[in-house]
């Protein structure tokens, strides 16, 4: 009995340890979400669909529900979940008129060094 204890403790202690986002971290994100919403002029591409800032921001949320437990800050979730298809590996683009479009990544992380600002 010993032994099988003793296992179950080792084998416990060598699994990777469960990410989870603190509620400082989950408000970023949040905070971050709220404001692309408001980009009226802003298409966001996933996957080559288009999609108004409604649309992404629901799917990240989405996202977001899915992956909360398995990363530890908001800019592991733009690096890991937000900018990217989990399915495909493609980048997700960002399209301003005006604009260069550029990857949805370091838009978000531009975004969201504003919106801490609010914080």
């Amino acid at each position: 009995m010993k032994k099988m204890i003793s296992a179950v403790v080792a084998l416990l202690g060598a699994l990777p340890a469960f990410a989870k986002l603190n509620a400082h971290e989950e408000a970023r994100i949040n905070a971050m979400l709220n404001a692309l919403v408001q980009k009226q002029d802003l298409t966001f591409v996933r996957n080559g669909d288009a999609h108004n800032c409604e649309e992404a921001v629901s799917h990240l949320r989405v996202k977001l529900g899915n992956t909360r437990n398995r990363i530890d800050t908001a800019e592991q979730f733009i690096d890991k979940v937000a900018s990217s298809s989990s399915i495909t590996g493609k980048p997700y683009i960002v399209k301003i008129p005006g604009k260069k479009d550029e990857n949805a990544q370091p838009y978000l992380h531009a975004l969201i060094a504003q919106t801490d600002k609010t914080l």
